[in-house]
């Protein structure tokens, strides 16, 4: 049930006014579709940052002119099992499924298929994107690159951002694998969600505009690198598979997803990769072990015995499947900021649980 917190939302009221926000802002019937399930099944998974909260700057983003609403994606094959998407500057999340459609499609026939994106925008998490390749008993990888926002290791400003690594692989007897995480602490959107609610960061989280540390969420302009120099470095490989294999700008270039007018253009770039099992493996046979090695590390002897051991994406697990049945949680700024969207619109309101 709601708190007077955290009002509940069903889930499936949720996605629908995702969908008919996007298509009352002229956004295109597939692409309005494919971002409202991706926005609902990462809130779905409790990754409450980079879901359902954000669908009010995606329709500003539009009407703004920053995001093309009817956008002609385009496709060009460059090798056996290689290919680049160009995304026209249309919602990020689309151009991500499309992406890795392209991919599932050249794995099929070449045993592993990647997929550069450029001219694309803010396509949310990861996880998305890589689950898609496990509904084919492939291995799925998401890369994008971000607004510079991570501080640099021994500096006192970012030069990259915090670029996201996820890799998902089916499981036996579950939902997959999957570990979707920016090589820092917490993502941006995160910090943005702490400065909105009030709440204090965790030590080592977030730096001040001079590059110090700060638990002051709303004074956090940069946040921290996991393991200082080895946090950059992957930031670093993440720029090097999007910005450079695409053209797009790069580091500093980047412009930013709050920060610049909504009416400039992103040319945000993202990397995404499948890979067939059986061109290693026979696939029944991996599900099996990857589950058994699963089970085995969560059976581990705990540290604390109040916290269960886990493998990645077992909290996300827990939270689908809670919030399939009780709905998705907002904060009361997220309720009321999504009810005036709704409202402006002239779209059903959202009821809360």
């Amino acid at each position: 049930m709601s708190s007077a917190a955290n009002p509940r939302v069903a889930q499936a009221a949720a996605r629908t006014l995702a969908e008919d926000a996007l298509k009352a802002v002229g956004v295109a019937a597939d692409v309005a579709a494919e971002t409202a399930r991706a926005l609902w099944l990462t809130s779905l998974r409790g990754v409450d940052s980079h879901g359902l909260r954000l669908l009010p700057h995606y329709v500003s983003a539009v009407e703004g002119g920053r995001l093309n609403p009817t956008p002609e994606f385009q496709f060009e094959k460059m090798t056996a099992s290689t290919g680049r998407l160009d995304a026209d500057h249309g919602l990020g999340h689309a151009a991500g499924m499309a992406a890795m459609r392209h991919a599932i499609e050249l794995a099929k026939e070449a045993g592993v298929g990647l997929i550069s994106v450029r001219n694309s925008s803010h396509c949310g998490a990861m996880a998305t994107y890589a689950l898609e390749a496990c509904q084919h008993d492939m291995l799925g990888l998401a890369f994008t690159h971000a607004t510079a926002k991570m501080r640099s290791a021994g500096a006192t400003r970012p030069f990259f951002g915090t670029n996201p690594i996820c890799f998902a692989a089916p499981m036996a007897d579950e939902e997959p694998y999957c570990f979707d995480s920016a090589p820092t602490p917490f993502s941006v959107n995160k910090v943005r969600q702490y400065a909105e609610e009030g709440r204090p960061l965790p030590p080592e989280v977030g730096a001040d505009k001079d590059g110090r540390m700060t638990t002051d969420a709303s004074l956090a302009e940069q946040v921290l690198p996991i393991g200082d120099y080895k946090g950059f470095g992957l930031s670093m490989m993440v720029e090097v598979l999007t910005s450079l294999l695409t053209g797009m700008p790069a580091g500093p270039e980047i412009s930013s997803m709050f920060g610049d007018p909504l009416s400039a253009r992103r040319n945000l770039a993202q990397f995404y990769g499948a890979i067939r099992i059986d061109a290693f493996e026979e696939v029944d046979t991996f599900k099996r072990r990857l589950q058994a090695m699963a089970d085995k590390v969560r059976q581990e002897p705990r540290l604390h015995p109040e916290v269960p051991v886990q493998v990645a994406g077992d909290p996300e697990k827990r939270a689908q499947a809670e919030r399939m049945q009780s709905g998705i949680p907002f904060s009361q700024t997220e309720f009321a900021a999504l009810s005036q969207l709704a409202e402006r619109l002239g779209l059903e309101p959202l009821q809360s649980l």
